[in-house]
């Protein structure tokens, strides 16, 4: 007599979460995400059981294949964006995803890539270059992998970026040529994220030949200390702004995300200043709020829909072709930025 099939009615009793939690985590439900430490535990009972999707229609096709999709935040609109990109893609060739939230926690991230390895998953696409890189290359060996971010040096990986460097020298150019010479460059921590710095390798170069003075202002505390706050980009532009904005030689003021440009906007404006007529205020990434009339930001566009295409379109073929695939084949999709000019910026005063 054949032994009983496993059912998500087992896993949850093993893995002592409920049925309907199972049958999200296997599933890849959009737009639900669980900790690391369920995760792990349903993906191990499933294991355990021998768990496998049952034929739809009486032999039909199985249950759509799993993609995990890490990322460090969900209130940043620019990741969410292109969460719902890469489902777009994903639904539109019958895969389906499950997000991992980070929360900018380099042990959160090594918890999920202990799972990664599951036959659950086909697939993992991060929405970021990876702390545990070298992990991430390792795993990339073996299993199929592609970064949404800018490219490390030092990993092999399919890469889907926009040129970080080339959108802080346009940011640059654009306010060196409406006349501002005193210029701050508010960021959250920049650590080891390669974006980030290389946003401010295109600034500073650009404004320091031109005999302009840049002022950055870091901030002092790391994102993950804070990983559960929705704000804390914004709350770094607002307070580091308000810090900034003593010195009144300063006209003009670069966020480095739109978060954090949104942040020195409202600073700026809680202390009578006006936008731009006093000051001018740049960001990065173009995500949606930044085109509302009361925001207006002038920003880069990051071409999130290209880039959550171009992602799961690297991705479905690593996962199709990887037994024919050569292993040393890294590809690098980058796109040149363009930036989108609002009403934030105008002439420096007195121009």
């Amino acid at each position: 007599m054949a032994s009983k099939r496993p059912t998500t009615t087992d896993i949850a009793r093993l893995a002592g979460v409920s049925q309907s939690t199972v049958s999200m985590i296997l599933s890849g439900r959009p737009s639900v995400s669980f900790s690391p430490e369920t995760i792990q535990r349903v993906c191990s009972a499933a294991e355990q059981l021998g768990y496998r999707p049952r034929k739809r229609n009486g032999g039909g096709p199985s249950d759509p294949p799993l993609v995990a999709v890490v990322t460090p935040t969900p209130g940043n609109p620019y990741y969410s964006t292109l969460i719902q990109a890469l489902e777009n893609q994903a639904s539109s060739n019958g895969y389906n995803l499950l997000t991992c939230n980070t929360y900018y926690d380099a042990d959160t991230e090594g918890r999920y890539l202990d799972l990664l390895a599951s036959s659950i998953y086909c697939g993992v696409i991060f929405t970021y270059m990876p702390y545990n890189r070298e992990r991430v290359r390792a795993l990339s060996l073996s299993f199929p992998v592609v970064i949404i971010g800018d490219k490390a040096d030092s990993i092999d990986i399919d890469t889907v970026a926009l040129n970080s460097r080339t959108a802080g020298e346009l940011v640059a150019r654009h306010l060196y040529e409406l006349g501002h010479r005193q210029i701050a460059f508010i960021t959250t921590q920049l650590d080891n994220n390669i974006q980030r710095q290389r946003r401010l390798d295109g600034i500073r170069p650009y404004l320091e030949k031109r005999g302009a003075r840049l002022l950055v202002q870091e901030a002092s505390v790391n994102l993950h200390r804070r990983k559960y706050s929705l704000n804390i980009e914004y709350d770094v532009g607002y307070k580091l702004a308000a810090k900034t904005s003593a010195d009144p030689a300063v006209t003009a003021y670069i966020g480095v995300n739109d978060m954090v440009a949104y942040g020195i906007m409202d600073a700026l404006l809680a202390q009578g200043r006006s936008i731009p007529g006093d000051c001018s205020v740049c960001g990065f990434d173009n995500i949606f709020p930044s085109c509302f009339a009361n925001i207006s930001l002038t920003t880069i566009d990051s071409c999130l829909t290209e880039k959550g295409r171009d992602a799961f379109e690297l991705l479905m073929r690593k996962i199709t072709d990887r037994p024919n695939t050569n292993a040393t084949s890294v590809f690098q999709i980058e796109y040149n930025p363009k930036i989108i000019i609002r009403g934030s910026t105008g002439p420096a005063a007195g121009r």
